[in-house]
């Protein structure tokens, strides 16, 4: 488990970067595509929310392993009293993973509502509302590197 740990965390920490852009491209189709009248169907949200998804799904697959095999949540889960009062275990065993997964399950629904929409327009406000309430929710929880002790360098390498 200790050598799969650091592939995992850089693995976690470059598809970020697909999740960041991911989010930033389907904002843009969705400001692009306001005043379209045409159909959902051909709403150019689609292929963008598809990759957002992708890798927001592909992330939390990457987070739950680094749960269970990071040197850092296993010392918090074995005394989570005692990480409580640690900043770095508490960000990332508790802060970090529930904001995270509040992201993935308000882009979730952001989806699935944009698919449902009567129209390209209407598929975009939707689209604008929920990716950019989940991106902000996202990079909320990024650990940044100026962010003192739960600071995280923008790429991990092993």
């Amino acid at each position: 488990m200790a050598a799969l740990y650091p592939i995992v965390l850089f693995l976690h920490s470059l598809t970020r970067w697909v999740v960041v852009l991911g989010a930033i491209w389907l904002i843009v189709a969705a400001l692009s595509s306001l005043g379209r009248t045409s159909s959902v169907e051909t709403s150019p949200v689609r292929v963008p929310w598809r990759v957002y998804m992708g890798g927001l799904h592909l992330q939390f697959l990457l987070g739950v392993i680094l749960l269970l095999v990071s040197p850092l949540a296993l010392a918090a889960w074995a005394d989570l009293g005692a990480a409580m009062k640690v900043r770095p275990m508490r960000f990332f065993a508790i802060e970090h993973t529930t904001m995270m997964v509040v992201a993935i399950v308000v882009a979730q629904m952001g989806a699935v509502r944009a698919r449902k929409a009567r129209d390209a327009a209407g598929a975009a406000r939707t689209t604008l509302t929920f990716a950019g309430l989940s991106l902000v929710v996202i990079l909320v929880a990024i650990p940044w590197p100026f962010l003192g002790q739960i600071a995280r360098p923008l790429l991990r390498a092993w």
